[in-house]
């Protein structure tokens, strides 16, 4: 009989340690479940904070660079973001926030984004669709002295060595007959010449501005057409230059100099006559007054329809 009872209450005291072990694990999910819940993700949490205002990573990230080497536009973007919040608290404070004249900026700013995205999503207006050289050209043609150099342009090719031997090679090839292209083949397929080519340029339209070192300039505007300079040593390496002829200041430039501008300047006249159509299909849809005349101190009394 005494058997029985110890052996119940064995059971009995099991069974309680059972039951507890298993609300504590039951409690222990709850608060991993909550703590799971509360935290907050990487891309919410706040960097600042004013009063009831909040600049989380995410919004941080959307305006500047949150790397390590961004570290102090941050820094500085999040001051600006601070002093702003508490003069706009300030501002509503007193009242100033939902004041007339800044409802009306409000208003004012509203209606420009509107037109702006008005005018894009219905005339395309950065569209950059290349137009037909055909068409570049006989706009050119047609009106090639507005495009009057503003300044020297030299159309140049050139090739930079590390060597002066490598530099010296190539040169005399090209003198010898072969040609620019050529000449530049044979040295990248030359294994020991290539190692020592570290830049080629072919046709490109140089300015002062755009050619450096200074030395280069020099050099490459004192070159007639077709001609090879001579070896010149830079702080770069070793260059030859080879000139494809000088446009002066005032002169007309080659159409290949000059297409990017001519193809600017045709979709810009293409967008205004999209516009100025569009805008006259919008006013055939509404009434417009126009109460006052500048000729006269009051208001006219005048109207036009479409």
């Amino acid at each position: 009989m005494s058997s029985t009872k110890n052996f119940s209450k064995m059971r009995l005291r099991r069974s309680n340690e059972v039951w507890m072990l298993t609300v504590g694990l039951a409690v222990l999910a709850c608060l991993l479940l909550v703590a799971g819940c509360t935290r907050e993700r990487p891309h919410t949490q706040a960097v600042a904070r004013v009063d009831g205002s909040e600049l989380t990573i995410a919004d941080l990230a959307a305006v500047c660079d949150t790397t390590p080497s961004g570290r102090a536009q941050a820094r500085m973007y999040i001051n600006d973001w601070i002093v702003r919040e508490l003069l706009y608290t300030e501002a509503v404070r007193r009242g100033i926030a939902d004041g007339a004249d800044v409802r009306g900026q409000v208003e004012q700013a509203k209606k420009q984004f509107a037109v702006t995205a008005l005018l894009n999503n219905e005339l395309g207006l950065r569209d950059t669709t290349p137009l037909p050289d055909a068409v570049l050209r006989a706009y050119f043609d047609s009106s090639a002295s507005t495009f009057a150099l503003p300044e020297d342009v030299v159309n140049l090719s050139y090739v930079l060595f590390s060597e002066r031997d490598a530099a010296n090679a190539f040169r005399s090839r090209v003198l010898r007959g072969a040609s620019w292209e050529e000449a530049v083949n044979l040295t990248r397929s030359d294994s020991a010449a290539r190692q020592q080519l570290l830049q080629v340029i072919d046709h490109r339209y140089v300015t002062h501005a755009s050619l450096y070192p200074e030395e280069l300039w020099k050099l490459a505007r004192s070159l007639g057409t077709n001609a090879v300079s001579f070896v010149i040593r830079t702080d770069n390496g070793y260059y030859v230059l080879h000139s494809g002829g000088l446009k002066h200041q005032g002169e007309i430039p080659d159409f290949a100099f000059a297409r990017e501008m001519v193809q600017n300047r045709l979709l810009t006249q293409h967008r205004r006559a999209r516009y100025e159509e569009f805008l006259r299909s919008v006013r055939m849809k509404h009434s417009i007054e126009l109460l006052f005349d500048s000729s006269r101190t009051g208001a006219a009394d005048s109207s036009e329809r479409g």
